[in-house]
């Protein structure tokens, strides 16, 4: 068979893992199944079709799905992989840990993938955890405007001038040093816990239509604020939030088995205690501090 120079540059592409599966069939030395049949041998090691098929698919995918390019890419493959193995490359020490280190991460994830996936996870289970997520959410939202100075004096007074009849948004114009003062100090809707915590136990307190009466400190300076109106939050439905319930609640039990075989295991740490940090000090002086 003539080999397209091209083609080895694939060799590449597979070799790093875009194909791995291919491998595993090179060294078959029998169809996997009634249907599958040997397409090429190469020094006689053979390639099956399946190979062929499963590698096709994933050249579709990149809208390159040509049968005898990737025929001549697998023979390709199988040469290097030939001469790979009379390098001894198997037999290096750091590709021994590779290998070693590669088997307990594919024996770990698909073991812990069927063990989350065989957990029984109850309607119960769910409306369980969707109360109990429902319940940190906030159950309000407001609407508020706020004007925010530097001082508590200049606080009190825009409190004294909206007491007297002042436009609470023409003063926020006016005075504001946050963002929204452009925009007569408006804050839209929101839910309590986006602000800082004295600015919202504020908001919580207030009713509709209602201007603080004194100033609200926070990290930002002083706040006067107004309520313009307060509503019901839409909460999620538990229908939205159930496939992500269900990942939450499998991974509490899968943590609670790993805990109970924890318990049975038979556990020896050997790993030596770290000395004492040193110390300049005098034992005698060290004990004086102590006193």
């Amino acid at each position: 068979m003539k080999i397209n120079k091209k083609t080895l540059l694939a060799t590449s592409i597979i070799s790093l893992g875009l194909f791995t599966t291919t491998f595993s069939s090179y060294a078959e030395t029998t169809p996997k199944n009634a249907t599958d049949v040997v397409i090429a041998t190469v020094n006689g090691d053979k390639i099956m079709k399946s190979t062929l098929d499963g590698y096709m698919e994933i050249l579709k995918k990149s809208g390159k799905a040509d049968k005898q390019a990737a025929l001549d890419d697998l023979v390709a493959t199988e040469i290097a992989l030939q001469e790979a193995k009379k390098a001894n490359i198997l037999d290096r020490p750091e590709i021994k840990k590779a290998i070693s280190d590669y088997s307990r991460n594919v024996l770990l994830k698909t073991w812990t993938k069927e063990k989350v996936d065989s957990f029984k996870i109850s309607d119960e289970d769910i409306k369980k955890a969707y109360d109990e997520r429902v319940t940190k959410l906030a159950s309000k939202e407001f609407n508020a405007r706020h004007i925010l100075v530097k001082t508590e004096d200049e606080a009190k007074a825009i409190i004294k001038e909206l007491a007297d009849g002042a436009d609470f948004a023409k003063l926020a114009k006016e005075k504001s040093t946050g963002p929204s003062g452009s925009n007569g100090g408006s804050l839209g809707w929101f839910k309590a816990q986006t602000m800082v915590p004295a600015f919202a136990n504020a908001v919580k307190a207030m009713k509709k239509g209602e201007v603080s009466k004194e100033p609200v400190k926070t990290q930002f300076g002083y706040h006067i604020i107004k309520l313009e109106d307060s509503r019901d939050a839409k909460l999620p439905t538990m229908d939205s939030l159930k496939p992500q319930l269900k990942r939450v609640i499998a991974q509490q039990k899968m943590l609670a088995y790993m805990k109970e075989l924890k318990k049975t295991a038979d556990i020896k740490i050997t790993l030596p205690e770290e000395p004492a940090a040193a110390t300049d000090k005098k034992p005698e002086a060290a004990t004086a501090e102590k006193k």
